[in-house]
């Protein structure tokens, strides 16, 4: 009778979970601006009038108006005059960024979502609208991830289907770590600032989490397209040593007061990102180091608190060491103990 129990209590789990990631995940294509731009371009190429009513309905679509505002908090022009400009210079682009965006509409986002989730915990919640988006910059990049998250996502018809998944898959999990910050914000609210100042930059390490989280598992390449970007990063991960190094020092420099004031020290982490930077080569080392000596559900646990990812990495490096050859690079136990994490003896 237990027996039998156990399996229709296992059965009645495997039925649910479909609700549960279902519940976890809310998630939008909205493809107006750049069907907006296209039409323009059409238009365009075959001699007929554009008129105001055609740059009145690109610039009153959902994502022209959050990119609009995006870059007017991060106190940028951006001018539908200059807009205006810059579409008219596309009509020999016309055909390659339609045949892209017809692609990028077939992408599978809910399979990108769903494995995001399963490097997150089970408090992480993703819900995000997606815009390809038609636009003068070449970057890629989330938007109010607490209050309306948003991805903006530059159309390149360079980029097939499967990295376009990909790179959706890492600002996901952005994302979804992000529904976990208030949480996270009142375990350390209480820390001195220099250490408080540690405690949320460790949460930068991220990028790297991210990148594994996309990637799907370590045993995959993390980087999906070009060929040269994989190339890059795998030339990048031969200075992870040296980054860490870094890093670590970055930490200890805020810890003993060595900036002027902590916007300074703002502005050195920003330089971490970069491409392919510390944020990002040292924490999918140190992700990858945990999940391999401890598992992937201890990993996903520590992700609930920064503090914690790095305390975790350090025990497992030390694991490897022993096991290994290599000797893999730890934090400062003065950097733990600032912060209020104790290291495994």
């Amino acid at each position: 009778m237990i027996e039998n129990g156990m399996k229709t209590a296992l059965f009645m789990l495997l039925l649910l979970m479909p609700l549960v990631v279902e519940e976890r995940i809310d998630l939008k294509l909205d493809t107006a601006e750049a069907d907006a731009v296209l039409a323009i371009i059409d238009k365009h190429v075959a001699n007929e009038p554009i008129t105001d009513a055609d740059w009145v309905s690109l610039f009153a679509t959902a994502p022209y108006r959050r990119l609009k505002s995006r870059e007017a908090s991060m106190r940028r022009d951006f001018a539908d005059e200059d807009f205006k400009q810059f579409v008219g210079t596309l009509d020999d682009h016309g055909v390659e960024l339609r045949r892209a965006l017809n692609a990028w509409k077939k992408a599978d986002l809910r399979a990108a979502a769903e494995r995001s989730l399963h490097y997150l915990p089970v408090e992480a919640r993703i819900q995000a609208t997606v815009y390809p988006m038609i636009k003068p910059k070449p970057n890629s990049f989330v938007f109010e991830t607490t209050t309306d998250p948003t991805i903006f996502l530059y159309l390149d018809p360079a980029i097939p289907q499967e990295a376009f998944e990909n790179t959706v898959a890492h600002e996901l999990h952005h994302i979804g770590l992000a529904s976990l910050d208030k949480a996270y914000e009142e375990r350390v609210k209480t820390l001195p600032p220099t250490s408080h100042k540690v405690a949320q930059w460790m949460g930068a390490f991220g990028e790297g989490v991210a990148m594994l989280a996309a990637a799907g598992s370590a045993d995959v390449h993390p980087v999906v397209f070009p060929a040269s970007d994989r190339q890059r990063w795998d030339d990048d991960m031969k200075f992870f040593a040296t980054e860490q190094a870094e890093v670590d020092q970055f930490f200890l420099d805020i810890i003993h007061g060595d900036f002027k004031n902590l916007e300074a020290a703002d502005h050195e982490a920003s330089t971490f990102f970069g491409y392919r930077g510390p944020w990002y080569v040292v924490g999918y080392r140190m992700a990858v180091t945990i999940e391999k000596q401890f598992g992937r559900t201890l990993l996903i646990r520590t992700l609930l608190d920064s503090r914690e990812f790095v305390a975790k990495y350090n025990d497992a490096a030390a694991i490897a060491n022993v096991k290994g050859s290599e000797k893999l690079p730890l934090f400062s136990a003065e950097i733990l103990e600032a912060v209020g994490v104790a290291q495994k003896r």
